[in-house]
């Protein structure tokens, strides 16, 4: 499998939105992809605290980018199928897939941020317990795509003869990505999902977590895919891109993700001049990845980034 590469969308006015996907599909991009979030969990943009914006509803806006693109396939990082339910969910994907004539990934995740689980009166569990929920969804959308009709009895869920008709375009279904570093969201991801992605990582820790998941694939393994999404920052080397990140993020954001855990993943960023940039993808590509999601901390990184990296990876 190639190395398909996605542009992740920020959370920014619906114009600019648009835009940046419209152009992400024209410099060659594979997917789009956006965050989904209730309460968007780091506050103003970066630099920026004097603009509270917000987060759209990830489906919604997902959905009005299908229809405004014609080639690049639509996914979230991640979904939560909490914040809908599971059968909701499904025909919601089924629809999406066939009128963008199977552009659709399903990327779906447990949820980390306790605060919009609560504000909205979602169910909050301990890790384990929101991994089981997002296990018993993943059983339902499966079966719901594949079978004439589904009786579900499990503890968070139950279906009696529900069906989703018409069944999506792509067959068997639309490929279901697994969100989630943990052993429990590896071990999910083997068995239910089509690709496991993770977070933040060197590609020497990809190389051993892909290393993890693959005995457990079987006969799936040359068919699962493996991803992982990372931070984009570009300089003339690694050092003035960090200077350049930190003159960015404004210390109230910078708090908040620090709040979030995503040190490690900030810290493993892609950073650097075209070339070093360029070298740290083909790294990953070498240990097998086989998606990438591209999150740009700087937008004007992202079309130095399509004039000068895209290019020597053969999109133009």
């Amino acid at each position: 499998m190639s190395l398909a590469l996605g542009f992740f969308v920020p959370p920014v006015p619906p114009e600019q939105f648009i835009k940046m996907a419209l152009r992400a599909e024209e410099v060659g991009y594979d997917f789009i992809t956006c965050d989904d979030h209730m309460i968007y969990p780091f506050g103003a943009p970066f630099g920026e605290e004097d603009q509270e914006y917000g987060i759209h509803e990830a489906w919604t806006a997902m959905t009005y980018l299908a229809g405004a693109t014609s080639k690049i396939s639509v996914s979230h990082m991640v979904l939560v199928p909490t914040f809908r339910g599971p059968g909701l969910l499904a025909k919601m994907g089924a629809t999406l897939d066939l009128f963008s004539g199977g552009r659709m990934d399903l990327t779906v995740g447990a949820g980390w941020f306790e605060r919009e689980f609560k504000a909205f009166n979602f169910p909050w569990e301990d890790h384990k317990g929101r991994l089981e929920r997002e296990r018993e969804a993943v059983q339902i959308i499966r079966a719901l795509w594949t079978e004439p009709r589904v009786s579900f009895e499990g503890k968070y869920y139950r279906l009696e003869n529900a069906e989703v008709t018409p069944k999506p375009l792509q067959k068997p279904t639309p490929p279901i990505w697994i969100g989630g570093d943990s052993k429990p969201s590896m071990e999910l991801a083997a068995e239910l999902g089509d690709g496991w992605l993770v977070h933040g990582h060197q590609p020497d820790e990809i190389d051993r977590m892909f290393q993890g998941i693959r005995p457990m694939l079987g006969d799936r393994v040359e068919g699962f895919g493996l991803g992982a999404a990372a931070f984009v920052i570009m300089g003339s080397d690694p050092d003035a891109a960090t200077r350049k990140m930190r003159q960015m993020i404004s210390p109230e954001v910078w708090e908040r993700f620090q709040m979030a855990g995503i040190k490690h993943e900030l810290n493993n960023r892609i950073s650097g001049n075209p070339q070093q940039c360029l070298e740290r993808i083909k790294a990953y590509e070498k240990v097998g990845m086989t998606r990438l999601i591209l999150i740009f901390l700087d937008p004007e990184d992202a079309e130095w980034f399509s004039q000068e990296v895209l290019p020597e990876l053969g999109r133009d």
